[in-house]
């Protein structure tokens, strides 16, 4: 057997294989394993361990160009120890749970001893089939797996966790391509309609949520020192400062979410309005609960809003549904979307346009019942009564002379 850097080219079961020893890091300490791959089949073009010697090289390269001290790692370690931790301070709180709940739950069980430099494209390919095909996930839930593990691995790379020159495998794997979000907005019916049901504080978060587009933790984050109700002829401003998400208070989505916004007087005055109901505090959160901590959203539906919107009629569509609501309102008054864009504090209008427009299915009614009017006093054919097989043709020569006329 001719020895190799790091490695013994042998025949085994009809193969020719590399058998190397590596270090691999488990846990807090280092061993020495064993490793074996095959290289390729005993044929009439691989007869001799000279003919196969490219192969190992070309399957050692990575490894070998790396420094003495590189350690390889399993690849549940890397996430639990390195990966994960990092991310912890640089990726919002409800970011960094959704990741951990990916993980735990759908690629640990599957993938935590893959050693890290081993991991192929077509590795990752069959652990996403697999995983769409036993969980039974739809495209966004796979996407986002995807997007998981893409990271992962830039970050490995990026950090010099795996050997130079090793390209991200998860950039040739393929899942279903996700549908648009078909997520529905309130229209501007629906919000007067919520706004005459509603019973204090809901109707001014519901105000504050439809004509603003504030996201859920941004409307908890809002505090009073960042209020201005304007004077009599100019906008007030609310300055969204943070987000609190679950009771964490963080930074807002990113840089361009950090702005002012401005206020429509009405909103204005029901803001004003609540403030006189709260003692009129000159500061700590606007919508503050008995403790004077930040609204629970999602208690405030159950406690006050499921059962009067169900009485109206209006389907819930969520917090969300006033973000989409306020693009889509925006739009039907004949509002650009670049400006759209900017009030929502999108990076690009492109955003606005794919999943926040929603034309509202009352347009389209409204829509159709013009196009019937339209019909209604046009000259129409009138339909040919007892029209038989043998009088096609005549019929047919007939209805369009009719609707010439």
């Amino acid at each position: 057997m001719k020895r190799m850097l790091k490695g013994t080219i042998t025949r085994h079961r009809g193969y020719w294989c590399l058998r190397y020893r590596e270090r691999i890091r488990e846990g807090d300490t280092l061993h020495t394993v064993q490793r074996s791959k095959r290289l390729a089949p005993i044929d009439a073009m691989h007869k001799t361990r000279r003919s196969v010697q490219p192969i190992a090289e070309a399957m050692l390269e990575p490894i070998n160009k790396t420094t003495s001290l590189y350690v390889a790692m399993r690849f549940g370690d890397f996430v639990d120890r390195v990966y994960l931790p990092f991310i912890e301070s640089k990726r919002r709180p409800s970011t960094v749970r959704g990741y951990k709940q990916m993980w735990r739950r759908y690629l640990n069980p599957r993938c935590a001893n893959w050693l890290m430099h081993d991991v192929e494209a077509r590795t990752i390919q069959i652990l996403l089939d697999r995983i769409e095909h036993e969980d039974k996930l739809g495209p966004q839930t796979m996407g986002h797996i995807k997007h998981l593990l893409g990271g992962i691995f830039h970050f490995a790379i990026a950090q010099n966790h795996l050997p130079r020159g090793t390209i991200n495998p998860v950039m040739f794997v393929e899942t279903a391509s996700v549908p648009d979000f078909d997520g529905r907005a309130y229209s501007l019916e629906e919000i007067a309609l919520m706004l005459t049901v509603l019973p204090e504080p809901a109707r001014t978060v519901v105000a504050t949520a439809a004509f603003t587009g504030l996201r859920a933790g941004e409307i908890r984050g809002l505090c009073w020192e960042a209020f201005n109700p304007g004077t009599e002829g100019s906008l007030g401003v609310v300055r969204v400062l943070r987000s609190i998400w679950r009771g964490r208070i963080g930074e807002p989505k990113n840089s361009r979410s950090k702005a002012s916004v401005p206020l429509i007087p009405q909103l204005s005055k029901l803001l004003e309005q609540h403030r006189e109901r709260s003692g009129s505090p000159a500061s700590g959160p606007i919508f503050a609960n008995g403790a004077g901590n930040p609204f629970d959203l999602d208690s405030l539906y159950h406690r006050q809003m499921e059962k009067p919107l169900r009485e109206a009629g209006i389907e819930w569509e969520g917090w969300h549904g006033f973000r989409r609501g306020l693009a889509t309102n925006l739009e039907r008054i004949g509002v650009r979307e670049a400006i759209a864009a900017m009030i929502l504090r999108h990076s690009n209008d492109r955003v606005t346009r794919k999943h926040y427009i929603k034309p509202p299915s009352i347009e389209a009614v409204s829509a159709m019942q013009r196009l019937s009017d339209t019909l209604t006093t046009m000259q129409t054919p009138q339909l040919l009564p007892n029209c038989s097989p043998e009088a096609g043709k005549q019929g047919d020569t007939q209805a369009r002379s009719r609707w010439v006329q």
